[in-house]
């Protein structure tokens, strides 16, 4: 099967998010274990996670390539890039409270972390009605990948909404204050972590 242009596009930006999301978050890791800095660890799986959460398009362009055909659209898809998500949310949330509010901070991630779990069985229960499920193959000449993006209408999705806006004020507007205090090659990291944090 010869994916259409957009399949191209979706398959090699997975392809480039997954691999290097996992080669940086694991290199941030390493320098967080040598210089014993745990934001840089904490960095690192947040990056790693987030490179994950397009396993499944990854998945499915892989198998597109190999077998020439999708994967069975039943949802597979989706579950496997939004498993991450709790992980991404609750990473990202420690990262931010440490930067803004040290002295809540378990007490903010904790309350995340049952939020995110409630995402996950949401979408692990309702895994069809939480994304934009199609059951039907796309006939000729459409060739593309499944479309994994979940449902914003559906619970699953309104939780998802919900979370991204704290990780967004919190870690965004983390990185940008912690900018603001430092100079040198350190403020312009924290600018360029804020940036990067606000933009994806």
């Amino acid at each position: 099967m010869a994916l259409e242009f957009d399949g191209w596009i979706d398959g090699i930006t997975a392809t480039g998010v997954v691999v290097f999301g996992v080669i940086f978050g694991l290199f941030f890791i390493f320098k967080g274990r040598k210089s014993g800095a745990k934001l840089l660890i904490a960095l690192g799986l947040a990056n790693m996670f987030a490179g994950l959460m397009f396993l499944g398009v990854f998945s499915d362009f892989l198998t597109v390539l190999i077998t020439t055909k999708n994967i069975a659209n039943n949802g597979f898809v989706g579950m496997f890039s939004y498993i991450w998500f709790a992980p991404v949310i609750i990473t990202a949330m420690y990262i931010g409270t440490e930067l803004l509010v040290p002295k809540y901070k378990w007490y903010v991630v904790g309350f995340f972390i049952v939020l995110s779990l409630i995402f996950e069985i949401v979408m692990l229960m309702y895994p069809l009605a939480s994304f934009r499920f199609d059951p039907v193959p796309p006939l000729e000449p459409t060739r593309n990948l499944i479309d994994y993006n979940i449902n914003l209408t559906t619970l699953a999705g309104m939780l998802m909404g919900g979370l991204l806006l704290p990780v967004l004020i919190f870690l965004g507007f983390g990185f940008l204050y912690k900018g603001i205090q430092s100079s040198g090659i350190i403020r312009r990291n924290f600018f360029f972590l804020s940036a990067g944090s606000i933009c994806f």
